[in-house]
């Protein structure tokens, strides 16, 4: 990521001129290497505390420029003092609100927030420090590593919809990313009593649940597991149950136990595979 825009720098300048000899004559001047370039080489070379002075020292005399800024900023960032280089980085956009900048300051965004993540473990901290960093990265950035992130995130707070959204963006997989995502809207604001099934992997797997087949629902309840069971068939033939555990439960859809007021033999309609592990039904009314 680059820290500065690309430019034509000439740091040689000469004028020719005559005499009244008309002798040619040449003067050679050479031009003064702003303090920020020479304090963001010394941070490329690693002397980070010269480089920050030579900034701060620049910045006290009231050269208030947002390459100075940026430049303290990104010192800051390679100190790993990211509140502070988050800061700087905001007084340089004041002053310039460029896409560099802004790119300098997404990055420092997503340092900031990989920590906070690991080892800190502050997980909220971490989600809006990333969140920020998306918002702030400029249009045409490159946002996959941001997107991976994010996704070990919702990983480690055990939100599997979200954790999988998010591997698909960072995969650059952005059409099944929107299917999920219109899927997710669906099972929030649908009216319809909708269910999932889990254990397909212990009878015939995904195969059967074409979208439009109907299912019959059958209470178990002598089940010795779960009192609230409810098997799922096609036909004369077990395909699943539907879900009662919250490691199988989504937002918009209803537990075995939830729905234990409908009627044995209940039908229910196939709508979509989910996750490529679950399958949505809606009860027939």
């Amino acid at each position: 990521m680059g820290d500065q825009p690309n430019k034509d720098l000439r740091y040689l300048d000469y004028s020719q001129g005559t005499i009244e000899d008309n002798t040619v004559q040449t003067t050679f001047k050479v031009q003064k290497i702003p303090e920020y370039e020479k304090a963001l080489k010394l941070k490329d070379e690693g002397k980070l505390k010269e480089a920050l002075r030579i900034i701060d020292d620049v910045l006290m005399e009231g050269a208030d420029d947002f390459q100075n800024w940026n430049a303290k900023a990104l010192i800051l960032d390679s100190l790993s003092d990211y509140e502070n280089s988050i800061e700087c980085f905001d007084k340089a956009l004041k002053l310039n609100d460029s896409d560099f900048i802004r790119k300098n300051k997404a990055n420092s965004l997503y340092n900031y927030a990989k920590v906070t993540f690991f080892p800190d473990a502050d997980y909220e901290k971490a989600m809006n420090l990333i969140d920020d960093a998306l918002e702030c990265l400029p249009e045409g950035e490159d946002p996959s590593e941001y997107y991976f992130l994010k996704a070990e995130i919702f990983e480690s707070l055990e939100q599997p919809i979200e954790t999988r959204l998010y591997y698909l963006k960072a995969e650059g997989e952005f059409e099944k990313a929107e299917k999920l995502s219109l899927q997710l809207d669906f099972l929030k604001n649908s009216d319809d009593t909708l269910i999932t099934v889990s254990g397909t992997n212990f009878f015939k797997g995904l195969s059967p649940f074409v979208k439009g087949v109907i299912l019959n629902l059958i209470k178990e309840p002598d089940n010795e597991h779960d009192g609230d069971a409810i098997a799922v068939f096609l036909a004369d033939e077990q395909v699943g149950y539907v879900a009662n555990s919250p490691y199988t439960l989504f937002d918009g859809v209803k537990s075995a136990s939830e729905i234990k007021f409908i009627e044995d033999n209940q039908k229910a309609e196939v709508l979509f595979n989910f996750l490529e592990r679950f399958v949505i039904l809606r009860v027939i009314d």
